[in-house]
């Protein structure tokens, strides 16, 4: 900031100091001159009048050139501040603070005129702009950026009732005069077009998502700050949806607080003692024993009642505190594993789910040998369950610390095989033990496609000497048809829910 004023006020000093400098050279030689040729006081007293008229008259058409001709080079330089001050860099669009001032004078003007005025804001948001970032490098994600607001700089110039801004990098903001729904989001749907028309055209040779949330005054807010925030939430709550737009509304909002307040509450949930395991039997079809079980997190909200695992545990991945969890639920399981031995004298296998930021972490196998300590139990009777998406982050070798895992006795299962990322390149290096074919599949396992599929993957995992597990099995049907592929294990409600450990306990001391 120091050095932008001081590009504005260097013209100013250049002509005080040239100004200063011709009045002290004007007072000694005018003085210089007037004595060598008047040669008596009393005539050069006489001329100091008329010598300061000159002096006006000459310093004052001096200074008027000084002031013309650095004129231009002032107003060069407040351009060059304003638009520091309100445009961005890489778009030429009006930035964050030029936005902040027309939405409020926006507003205000609404409320001074006390007419009802109504008027969309738009949240446009690069999904996956940091991807392109690492996978292209800055320069390609810029460009990406100037041929979206290229775009959006369009749609402007067709519609005078608009004001366009860039937010933040890969975020942009539309001010528009439409009431209408239906015209705001064709408006949005042209936008995306416009997008989309980029990578079928080949313009760019990579997708990106561009999500549109849309906030309307009074609606959604009143006041600038509450339509951004109302215009964010609507845009990241997008997902898997048709559009990739929409509006506000008050269920969006609902969903934002109790986020936020599950995200306060979580961070104590463990403190006090809130949290709590059930366990689902996993049953070997030859003989239908019990071989082996899953635990299965709770949280009994004080106030709101039993929270599923789908609602908290993304919460608790996005703040890290998964990792606690993930201690919490080893050190409670080898717990209960004990209590059931000294119980039943019968020691019981225990699959727990293993969270990718639970292997970032580096202390996380001295912290598992930690716990172990406290306990006389084998490493063998704790399997880890992960998912495809571990292999996802590179950043991290994981594949070295499952093997690490797998040489200390832990075995470890590939959960939900067969849905998103699924790859049988995984099954060449992996340290697994056990495949579980996700419960999509056992769903629609009466389709011939579905049976032919989960064949191929029970005959492939028994080639590489993996045992595998169907999840999710809730019918005779389901059944009959698994033990006719030759599938080793099931897990699912016609044999058994999640059940308390005391349930548990009854089932284990029954199955001989």
């Amino acid at each position: 900031m120091r050095n932008n004023s001081d590009k504005l006020y260097n013209p100013v000093k250049k002509i005080v100091i040239i100004y200063f400098v011709f009045g002290i050279l004007w007072i000694l030689f005018s003085d210089f001159i007037a004595i060598y040729f008047l040669n008596d006081y009393a005539s050069y007293h006489q001329i100091q009048s008329v010598k300061g008229v000159v002096f006006v008259i000459i310093t004052g058409l001096f200074l008027y050139y000084l002031l013309v001709s650095n004129l231009k080079e002032i107003i060069e330089k407040e351009e060059e501040l304003y638009q520091q001050a309100y445009f961005d860099a890489l778009t030429s669009l009006p930035n964050k603070r030029h936005l902040d001032k027309i939405l409020n004078t926006k507003i205000n003007n609404i409320n001074k005129s006390s007419q009802d005025h109504n008027f969309a804001v738009f949240y446009i948001y690069i999904e996956n702009i940091n991807a392109l970032m690492d996978i292209k490098g800055y320069t390609q994600a810029s460009n990406f950026i100037e041929k979206l607001s290229d775009i959006l700089k369009d749609i402007k110039k067709n519609d005078s009732n608009s004001f366009l801004a860039n937010y933040n990098y890969g975020k942009f903001i539309i001010i528009n005069d439409k009431a209408d729904k239906k015209k705001i989001g064709q408006m949005a749907e042209g936008i995306l077009e416009a997008v989309q028309e980029l990578w079928q055209k080949g313009e760019i040779d990579y997708y990106l998502n561009i999500n549109i949330g849309i906030a309307l005054y009074p609606d959604s807010a009143e006041d600038a700050e509450g339509l951004i925030s109302a215009a964010q939430i609507a845009a990241r709550s997008i997902e898997n949806e048709k559009q990739n737009y929409r509006f506000f509304d008050q269920e969006l909002y609902s969903k934002k607080l109790k986020f936020e307040n599950l995200k306060r509450d979580l961070r104590t949930g463990l403190e006090k003692e809130e949290f709590y395991l059930h366990y689902q039997p996993k049953i070997r079809l030859k003989d239908k024993k019990i071989v082996s079980l899953e635990a299965l997190i709770r949280w009994r909200h004080p106030d709101l009642g039993i929270i599923s695992p789908e609602e908290f545990i993304p919460i608790a991945e996005e703040t890290y505190l998964i990792r606690d969890i993930g201690y919490w639920v080893l050190n409670e399981v080898l717990k209960q594993i004990t209590r059931w031995k000294n119980n039943i004298s019968k020691e019981i296998k225990v699959s727990i789910n293993l969270s990718p930021l639970e292997l970032s972490n580096p202390n996380a196998i001295k912290n598992m040998e930690a716990i172990f300590k406290n306990y006389n139990l084998k490493e063998e009777l704790i399997e880890f369950e992960i998912t495809e998406n571990v292999f996802l982050d590179k950043k991290y070798n994981f594949v070295n610390i499952l093997n690490q895992l797998k040489a200390r006795g832990f075995t470890i299962a590939l959960d939900d095989f067969g849905s998103g990322y699924s790859s049988l390149n995984y099954l060449s290096y992996l340290p697994i033990d056990n495949l579980k074919i996700d419960k999509s599949f056992i769903d629609d396992l009466e389709m011939e496609k579905n049976q032919l599929l989960t064949q191929l993957i029970i005959r492939l995992s028994h080639s590489l000497k993996f045992d595998v597990i169907a999840e999710g099995v809730e019918s005779k049907e389901q059944l009959v048809l698994l033990e006719k592929l030759n599938c080793d294990q099931v897990q699912g409600y016609y044999f058994h829910e999640a059940l308390s450990p005391q349930k548990i306990e009854e089932l284990l001391k029954n199955d001989i």
